[in-house]
């Protein structure tokens, strides 16, 4: 059986939760709020497609505007990348993105395995660089399963694929030795992002880092 076809079900499972909902009888809280379950339980449905097990875990976010993304993704216990929710019709390519949302892609442009979802359409980067193209569901989320198409869950579980499985890569020369200048260069974004954080956290009133 092909990934995709194995994807299909949950895929249309998510869906119909988003869209369940999003109905006016039961909408409440924020609109990237409605999508967190149906995203965890869609993120361990793909993993188990390709033998593993993955758990979301959401992150806090910090003041002074530092934010995190919605969820660090840990797969087979290990952090595997992070994952940011957004309102439906908000899109997941970073290139149209405006104000606030553009302000945040910069910070998080640091993360080297980060995927962008507003529930129809996904996108994946790696150090702030699309890795492929977007993928789009074929109909609105308001559909429910209708909005998975076949082709949609082919292109989709390869993307969800990627992210679980990604691994860094250690830059070597060409002498198979570790380039440690390439490698300072791979750890400078995350390092950058590490010292936002504790700056965030040492300015938070009653935070353990405070003096």
């Amino acid at each position: 059986m092909a990934l995709g076809d194995t994807m299909v079900g949950p895929l249309r499972e998510f869906a119909a939760a988003v869209a369940a909902k999003s109905t006016p009888s039961v909408a409440a809280g924020s609109a990237e709020d409605r999508l967190r379950a149906p995203f965890e339980q869609l993120v361990a449905a793909a993993a188990r497609t390709l033998g593993l097990e993955a758990v979301c875990a959401g992150e806090a976010a910090l003041p002074g505007g530092a934010g995190r993304p919605d969820f660090a993704v840990h797969c087979q216990g290990l952090l595997a990348g992070h994952a940011e929710l957004k309102a439906p019709g908000t899109g997941a390519n970073a290139t149209r993105f405006r104000g606030r949302n553009r302000d945040q892609f910069r910070r998080f442009a640091a993360l080297p395995n980060l995927l962008y979802s507003d529930g129809r359409e996904w996108a994946l980067y790696r150090d702030g660089k699309p890795a492929g193209r977007p993928v789009r569901f074929s109909g609105e989320l308001t559909t429910g399963p209708a909005a998975v198409a076949p082709e949609d869950a082919d292109a989709l579980a390869v993307l969800l694929r990627d992210f679980l499985s990604w691994e860094p890569i250690l830059p070597t020369t060409r002498h198979g030795q570790v380039d440690a200048p390439a490698f300072a260069a791979q750890l400078a974004p995350p390092c950058r992002l590490l010292r936002d954080d504790v700056a965030a956290a040492l300015a938070r009133e009653g935070s353990a880092l405070a003096l």
